[in-house]
């Protein structure tokens, strides 16, 4: 069982973010989504102009979901991710990047391992979200910084108050 501590609950104005864009079935996302991230690296340089970071250590780098039909809803049956970098609200993608922008939105956050986000995230939904009184609102996105170790990850769990 995880300790509970380490969830943040953050308001975020919308942001952009501009990456490698794919689609395929939710159950096979071992086999397509590493595949966006090696682009995105390769062809980094392409997108390294737009950022507004003055210095690496403020990369924001996200995996982006959404339902393959319904705009930034769960996977279902298909899934889309985009595995990008974060840019100013005006930054226009180069030829063969994506462009996704997220509204603004309040999330809860918790920080975890590659091996534990399936641990962390039934550990959100099933004790922390119904201590918080709050449901799932959208897609659970990613979110990597420079400063992270070696796998982990930031999830955002897009949340809203039951009434």
């Amino acid at each position: 069982m995880m300790d509970i501590k380490g969830i943040n609950r953050i308001h975020s104005p919308n942001f952009c973010v501009i990456g490698k864009e794919g689609r395929g079935l939710a159950e096979e996302s071992g086999s397509w989504v590493p595949l966006l991230w090696d682009q995105m690296n390769q062809h980094f340089e392409e997108v390294a102009g737009l950022i507004d970071a003055t210095d690496m250590s403020e990369l924001h780098l996200w995996g982006l979901m959404s339902d393959g039909e319904n705009w930034l809803e769960p996977w279902q049956k298909e899934g889309r991710y985009l595995a990008g970098v974060q840019v100013p609200l005006e930054a226009v993608p180069p030829v063969g990047w994506i462009r996704w922008e997220i509204p603004m939105m309040t999330y809860l956050t918790i920080k975890t391992d590659a091996e534990r986000v399936d641990e962390a995230t039934q550990l959100m939904l099933g004790q922390v979200f119904p201590l918080e009184n709050v449901e799932l609102a959208g897609a659970v996105q990613e979110h990597y910084l420079p400063s992270f170790s070696e796998g982990e990850v930031e999830l955002y769990f897009p949340i809203r108050t039951i009434k």
